[in-house]
């Protein structure tokens, strides 16, 4: 079976929803370097679909870049990383003389936003990371989540998660915070607006289980899903 390419898979979703009139109903979560958004999400998507008889909500987490990944032949990680990146001239340049034909940081954004923008579009979406809140800063009918916690409660979660000691833990979450600094600019570029985020909660105060239900009453109060008596 032939794997689709991102013009055919915009393709196909545009076709769908060339006769929507707006977008969503939708959900962008950005979080944190150890806080749980794919948890969250998880629970969202489940909660969500027990009140929909289609079972129409879907989970995007990384199956974005795994997409772009198949169409370019180059994997995950390596898009990743030039999803960060910081522009270089000599990067460019040694980019041109190989002609490896590996997107800069540049391309690799403006591909995963035009396809968040479209699951965004077509509705029915909890987007994960990938610069969601800034793809749809200007589309309707979606709402923005920020997940935030105390620094030691997030070396504590990855200390437990990643089996690591705190020492290392603090030095990997300085050096992603780091690294995610010139990506965070580029998206507050992108999303001028103050606040960034529709609703901000902390995830070392409220469990995944108590978010999910606060974010559903804010969508219930937005129109986003019906109220149910």
């Amino acid at each position: 079976m032939t794997k689709p390419t991102i013009s055919s898979y915009l393709r196909d979703h545009l076709d769908d929803i060339g006769t929507k009139k707006e977008p969503g109903p939708y959900i962008t979560i950005s979080r944190q370097w150890g806080c749980d958004g794919y948890g969250l999400g998880s629970i969202l998507i489940e909660k969500l679909n027990q009140r929909d008889e289609e079972n129409r909500w879907k989970l995007y987490y990384k199956e974005l870049l795994r997409q772009l990944a198949e169409d370019t032949g180059l994997t995950e990680e390596m898009l990743e990383k030039e999803r960060k990146s910081k522009p270089s001239l000599l990067k460019d340049f040694l980019r041109g003389l190989k002609r490896n034909g590996i997107p800069d940081g540049y391309e690799v954004r403006n591909k995963i936003t035009m396809m968040v923008r479209t699951v965004a579009f077509e509705g029915y979406a909890v987007i994960i990371g990938q610069g969601g809140t800034a793809a749809t800063a200007d589309l309707a009918n979606g709402l923005s989540i920020r997940v935030e916690a105390p620094r030691d409660w997030r070396v504590a979660r990855i200390c437990h998660r990643d089996k690591l000691d705190k020492q290392t833990a603090i030095a990997k979450i300085g050096e992603i915070e780091k690294n995610r600094q010139h990506l965070r600019l580029i998206y507050e570029r992108q999303n001028p607006r103050e606040p960034a985020f529709n609703l901000i909660f902390d995830n070392a105060m409220f469990t995944n289980e108590t978010i999910a239900e606060m974010i559903i009453k804010a969508m219930e109060e937005k129109g986003l899903v019906e109220k149910q008596t």
